[in-house]
């Protein structure tokens, strides 16, 4: 991205399956009472590409992010984010981990009260590990980015709904995170604006190379997403090779992974199912 340099991985422990895998989950279970959620969600996001979680309602999808990020604990089950077990990890080493995590809200939880500009750097104003300069440095590359630079000085009570999703964007780019989360990023949205945002999602997961989990509610976003690539030539969306834009696909039924594979798989898949729920 322009002048922002990547992010050191945590320490690595010894993983289980793909070993560029940079989120692994593995036989993760989670119930409330006697109902489960969960039981024995297995799958792995290689390192620059984006998994897109597909659901009905009350599958979990969100909930899925909120254990990759350490706010929820399975009650059996591994998970790894960028190496480290966050099964296992006390809450201030959650925290360090939490600095390589960018998250990106469907309501855009933007400060009302905070400008643009300081919406983008109140992490890094938190963290205390950065001068007045390289904040400014940082914001302004985050901003360009997303294209949103001349907003820096705006209030978000100024911004249209898109503007506010980029915002959001920007402010998670600023840690130069290595995961990204989006919790249906185009919610909400209209389809132009909606094109928008998948645009950048898609210039983030090619230009940056960041590993990505997505939930999103509109197939039409998940196509773009697996059919298309950015082009820093061009600096505009292309058509993609057949399997070549690292994104696949994981669907969730009744607490299992139904379908986890490529665009092409699922497309093909013969399950009764997967037809009704892509119909």
């Amino acid at each position: 991205m322009n002048g922002l340099a990547r992010s050191p991985s945590l320490s690595s422990p010894e993983r289980h399956g793909q070993a560029d895998a940079v989120i692994c989950f593995e036989d993760v279970r989670l119930c409330f009472g006697e109902q489960c959620l969960f039981d024995g969600i297995s799958f792995q996001v290689s390192k620059g590409a984006t998994k897109v979680l597909l659901g009905e309602a009350a599958t979990g999808k969100t909930t899925l992010l909120k254990l990759a990020l350490g706010l929820i604990r399975p009650d059996a089950g591994r998970i790894w984010v960028c190496g480290a077990e966050v099964t296992r990890l006390p809450e201030e080493q959650l925290f360090e981990l939490r600095r390589h995590i960018g998250m990106v809200f469907q309501e855009s939880a933007l400060f009302d009260s905070l400008s643009v500009r300081e919406n983008v750097a109140f992490r890094l104003i938190e963290e205390q590990r950065h001068d007045d300069a390289e904040i400014e440095r940082r914001v302004r590359i985050a901003l360009s980015f997303v294209e949103l630079e001349d907003a820096i000085d705006q209030m978000p009570a100024d911004l249209s709904g898109g503007m506010k999703r980029r915002v959001s964007i920007a402010r998670a780019l600023i840690s130069e995170p290595e995961v990204m989360l989006y919790d249906s990023p185009t919610g909400g949205l209209d389809p132009i604006t909606s094109t928008t945002i998948m645009e950048l999602i898609i210039k983030l997961r090619d230009v940056n190379h960041v590993s990505a989990l997505l939930v999103t509610h509109r197939l039409q976003d998940a196509y773009l997403m697996a059919t298309h690539v950015w082009d820093p030539a061009a600096n505009q969306l292309r058509p993609a090779l057949p399997d070549a834009s690292h994104t696949s696909f994981l669907l969730l039924r009744q607490g299992q992974v139904l379908f986890d594979g490529s665009g092409r798989e699922l497309m093909a898949s013969r399950d009764e199912y997967v037809h009704t729920y892509l119909s």
